[in-house]
């Protein structure tokens, strides 16, 4: 059976991606991502709330809450994936996926057909990628990412197959809904979180925007087997990237300090590494730099010890990157560590 959709087909303005012109922020330590914005005319709330995949290291696969519909106060989400959703002949139908919903250990909520929409870009084909949702279940949704909830996707795609299932941390969104003002009109919060960025550019200059920071995959420096993250015991060349936005300043050194999160005895903890890698390196473990368009993409030389008392689950990178001009620009990015046995 074939739905009519409840709404006009989004256009690129309204369509799910992040690559915007306006201010992106990151809730510093996660994987949410959040930009303010009103209409100029309107004064609508024109923001979004985007939160990244916990399992996809292509950075393709994202949740967005959305405050409105292109000019039009609404609140909407969808989910835009690396994985195809629509066969080209669904699309022609008019048809979607079958979308599950679960927050928690909630029970799982499935949307009705006629709550989905699909997407489509300024020419009019449909994004295959993506499903819009537009219905209360957006209101649950939020509620449940505020009260810590994880968010649990599951597409069952029309042309079967095997189902896909995304998910998708809350860890960040409280501080992100805040500062979109929940979607509504009223000031900011005030509990604003600390910039994911510390910016200390020289007078007149500033240092390149940072759009979005990642690592990408590490290579055992003995075997060469690639990882999405390291290996106790093993020594790693690992890549992080760091998307920017170019204004001419080019990069000149960069400083990598490290903490380490483990877990002992029943507790957990986190501590302060003394060491700190350089690039150009200055007579220690050899850091690489090279640049692919806008991207920066530093390896680092990573080793975290195998020990039967201690587990250590993720090094934290501490990353200040100095420019030509003077200005310099700090990141955090965990990586996720993985025992030997």
């Amino acid at each position: 059976m074939i739905h009519t959709p409840v709404k006009l087909a989004l256009a690129v303005a309204a369509a799910l991606t992040l690559t915007t012109a306006r201010a992106i922020d990151r809730v510093p330590g996660t994987q949410t991502y959040y930009s303010f914005s009103k209409d100029p005319i309107t004064d609508v709330n024109t923001s979004f709330v985007a939160l990244y995949e916990v399992n996809d290291s292509t950075g393709e696969t994202f949740f967005a809450v959305r405050c409105a519909s292109f000019d039009q106060a609404e609140l909407w989400a969808g989910l835009n994936t690396k994985n195809t959703l629509l066969s080209e002949r669904d699309a022609d139908l008019g048809v979607r996926p079958a979308v599950t919903v679960r927050l928690g250990n909630d029970p799982p909520i499935v949307l009705p057909d006629s709550e989905l929409t699909t997407v489509v870009n300024s020419r009019g084909d449909v994004n295959l990628k993506a499903v819009a949702i537009h219905s209360a279940a957006v209101r649950r949704i939020v509620s449940g990412l505020n009260a810590g909830k994880r968010l649990v996707v599951r597409i069952n795609r029309p042309s079967g197959g095997q189902a896909l299932t995304y998910t998708f941390s809350a860890n960040g969104f409280p501080a992100a809904w805040g500062q979109v003002r929940a979607c509504g009109g009223g000031p900011a919060a005030t509990s604003r979180p600390p910039s994911p960025l510390a910016i200390t550019p020289a007078a007149g200059d500033a240092a390149p925007r940072f759009t979005r920071w990642y690592f990408t995959t590490c290579r055992d420096a003995s075997s060469g087997t690639v990882r999405t993250g390291l290996l106790a015991g093993r020594a790693h060349l690992c890549d992080l990237v760091i998307e920017t936005l170019p204004d001419g300043a080019r990069p000149v050194s960069a400083e990598f300090r490290y903490e380490l999160e483990y877990r002992e005895g029943g507790r957990t903890g986190k501590l302060a590494l003394d060491s700190v890698d350089a690039w150009p390196p200055a007579g220690g473990p050899v850091t690489k730099f090279r640049q692919s368009g806008n991207s920066l993409i530093f390896t680092l030389p990573l080793n975290v010890r195998a020990r039967a008392d201690r587990i250590y689950t993720s090094i934290n990178v501490i990353a200040t990157v100095n420019f030509d001009n003077g200005s310099s620009k700090r990141i955090y990015e965990p990586l996720p560590v993985k025992p030997a046995y």
